[in-house]
């Protein structure tokens, strides 16, 4: 894990400077710590910021990308540090080996992230709003690792969406994943409505459903950084593409909404 590896470079100069100073002057040892853990940090954004330059945002990338998926990865496991969370995952065996639709419930803002972190290997992307698109830097990699942009407002666009997700899918290149709530869930009730289109994704590749539950989230950025939040992942069951193929998004909606309620009331 990158973070780790600054924090033993920066122990091991500190070490270094420790032995060099002689411990009169010991009390500066904690300053050189940090100093050097900052500076690393601080070039690796940098890095980071100069390579995402290269990707061209009004081009759909087709093909999975190593080098900016190690990024994105990084990334994630920074924010579960920083932010002091623990993930509990459960259902991991139920998954397909083929790339699939995953749905679930929307919680807190760090749902999807979370989510790719737990599904590495499956190359997750998230369908996303397009106000996300907004944020330098996490925008040019969100649009290189297989996170479409989404404009309810635009229908054509909207179906543009659609139609990648559902190729990325189908191609095997990668699994996406989509919030049928359409946004977060900020009241007390289980779930929001749903939105029917989420579902033709899965029409459109001919692909299996992962239907996933996620609870406190919510709570991440209320309990950071001084109190762990635990993050529950359950991956509670499959809509196979035999049903997908054979229902309309209504009927498939209906059954992913059953699922996750009666997860979320036990």
């Amino acid at each position: 894990m990158l973070l780790k590896g600054m924090g033993v470079i920066s122990l091991i100069v500190t070490i270094i400077a420790g032995i060099s100073l002689g411990l009169s002057k010991i009390y500066f040892l904690p300053l050189i710590w940090f100093g050097c853990f900052l500076t690393l940090v601080l070039l690796w954004c940098l890095f980071c910021t100069i390579c995402t330059r290269f990707i061209d945002m009004k081009k759909d990338y087709d093909t999975h990308s190593p080098f900016f998926r190690y990024f994105v990865n990084n990334i994630i496991e920074s924010l579960h540090i920083f932010l002091n969370i623990k993930m509990h995952v459960t259902g991991m065996e139920i998954l397909p080996k083929e790339k699939f639709l995953l749905v679930g419930n929307h919680r807190g803002a760090m749902d999807p992230l979370l989510t790719m972190g737990v599904l590495r290997k499956y190359n997750m992307g998230f369908v996303s709003k397009k106000e996300v698109y907004k944020v330098p830097v996490i925008s040019r990699l969100m649009h290189r690792c297989f996170c479409p942009k989404l404009d309810r407002a635009n229908i054509k666009e909207e179906a543009k969406t659609i139609i990648r997700a559902s190729k990325l899918v189908k191609s095997g290149e990668a699994s996406i994943g989509i919030y049928p709530e359409g946004k977060r869930n900020k009241t007390k009730e289980p779930l929001l409505p749903f939105l029917n289109g989420a579902f033709k994704i899965a029409k459109k590749a001919n692909s299996d459903i992962v239907v996933a539950v996620i609870k406190n989230s919510e709570l991440i950025f209320k309990n950071a950084p001084l109190k762990r939040t635990h993050v529950y992942l359950d991956f509670i069951g499959i809509i196979d593409k035999e049903f997908v193929a054979a229902h309309n998004t209504a009927q498939i909606s209906e059954k992913a909404r059953e699922m996750i309620e009666a997860k979320l009331s036990e």
